[in-house]
């Protein structure tokens, strides 16, 4: 029985995961800040809806504004739908489909991923709501344009996303963020493009809904000079399944 009880906890200690994130934060934003780039600030702000269906297919739709030029500019604006559906249990696939308006052309992107629960499951021994988590979040997006002068131009992406949660209350979860955004298409050939690195807190409003702040810095490194971002993320989340 003890047997059964440890294979239907699969993962990785959460001590390997925090220990082994930390440092890497450290050396990877080192490396970000250092060289020379250009510096801006960015503000994301929007709202996320999630339609929960138990049978088989879960949905969401989501629409952001996003400014630039140290928030005084709007950059974009963007709808988003995408399809989740849990295959195991530490395993959710999802997909969808981005449209983006920018002020000089639209974008189009379609989305194929997924989120790996690394971190032990114990939802089988009752689960604890408070208890540490780290999640990979994995996908490929192909972005495609039509600009206002009717000149098409695609490029091909993998992103890899580590998400490190532990709640200190029931109303608030802290959380560490790293990923990294490889691309390639005809201008340029396969590279890492974007490295992202940062943090935040989700605050439980209600039973439905939260509220989401996170500070990203962003490095663009297919930038000539490169250029680094400083980014604040505002979403409010509701969830209409429950």
């Amino acid at each position: 029985m003890a047997r059964k009880d440890r294979l239907l906890k699969p993962g990785v200690s959460h001590k390997w995961i925090f220990g082994g994130l930390v440092p890497l934060l450290v050396l990877v934003s080192s490396w970000v800040l250092a060289g020379e780039t250009t510096t801006d600030s960015a503000l994301w702000t929007g709202g996320l809806f999630l339609f929960e269906n138990e049978k088989w297919l879960d949905y969401s739709v989501e629409y952001q504004v996003r400014l630039d030029d140290h928030m005084s500019s709007f950059s974009s604006h963007f709808l988003e739908l995408m399809g989740y559906r849990k295959t195991t249990e530490n395993l959710l696939l999802n997909g969808g489909y981005r449209f983006t308006m920018r002020p000089d052309h639209v974008d189009h992107r379609l989305y194929l991923g997924g989120f790996w629960e690394l971190t032990r499951n114990t939802r089988d021994s009752g689960g604890d709501p408070n208890r540490f988590r780290a999640t990979l979040q994995f996908g490929y997006q192909h972005d495609f344009n039509a600009k206002f002068d009717n000149q098409l131009m695609g490029s091909n992406s993998i992103r890899w996303i580590l998400v490190a949660s532990k709640p200190v209350t029931e109303k608030m979860k802290p959380f560490l963020v790293g990923g990294v955004l490889t691309t390639w298409n005809d201008a340029y050939s396969f590279g890492i493009d974007k490295i992202r690195l940062g943090g935040g807190v989700a605050f439980q409003i209600s039973q439905q809904s939260r509220l989401r702040f996170q500070y990203i810095l962003e490095k663009a490194r297919f930038m000539t000079p490169e250029k680094r971002t400083n980014i604040i993320w505002l979403r409010y989340e509701m969830n209409l399944g429950k």
